[in-house]
């Protein structure tokens, strides 16, 4: 059977579909990570297993986009920008998964309000990456889009900064550590986004 030409051009969706995937891998690492400072008793149980299959299951897309763009004939997107853009959402899957993980070892269900921020942030700019997805198309959407994440990324860049400056001087030695360790997981989280907003900046630059 003969494949139309139309078809033959159209940009493989495949990478998109995985890119889409990490996102909601993000959300899904942030929403589980909540839910243990929410209700720590009720969610507590399994849940290091749960963010690890989920951190297990971003790999996975990240290899499969990986392996799609090499056997793509056109890409929606030249595949380095993809490639970027998947390794800096799996990144940041796995840092929240791993903010997650210390939580529970060193069981710091109480934690200031600022963290919980800092994730509702991370869950909006999962939605967002989501979003981006689809509108490599239309670049004044994705533009949109981009201007979001920055500014939802130096709302969080505040927090941070308050959340470790308010660090009392009164805590015990051992929780504030505790502190101070979960602070900077959650920080490489932030760092991993920052990457990827950045790229996403530089495609807008270079397809404007």
């Amino acid at each position: 059977m003969n494949l139309s030409l139309s078809r033959l051009l159209a940009p493989d969706p495949a990478s998109l579909e995985h890119l889409a995937a990490l996102a909601q891998g993000m959300r899904a690492a942030v929403d589980r990570v909540v839910q243990l400072m929410a209700a720590p008793t009720a969610h507590a149980a399994g849940a290091d297993q749960e963010l690890t299959l989920i951190d297990t299951d971003a790999t996975a897309r990240h290899m499969a986009l990986l392996t799609s763009l090499r056997s793509a004939f056109i890409t929606p997107l030249p595949r380095q920008d993809l490639y970027l853009l998947a390794d800096g959402l799996n990144d940041a899957v796995e840092k929240v998964c791993n903010a997650g993980v210390l939580v529970i070892f060193t069981e710091q269900y109480r934690l200031p309000e600022a963290p919980l921020d800092i994730l509702e942030i991370l869950g909006r700019q999962a939605d967002l990456f989501r979003d981006a997805t689809g509108q490599f198309r239309d670049l004044d959407e994705l533009e949109e889009t981009w201007i979001q994440l920055q500014r939802l990324s130096k709302r969080s860049e505040r927090l941070m900064t308050q959340w470790v400056a308010g660090m009392s001087d009164d805590l015990l030695q051992r929780n504030y550590n505790r502190q101070r360790e979960t602070a900077h997981a959650l920080n490489a989280a932030l760092a991993s986004v920052r990457r990827v907003i950045a790229h996403l900046g530089s495609i807008l630059v270079r397809e404007s």
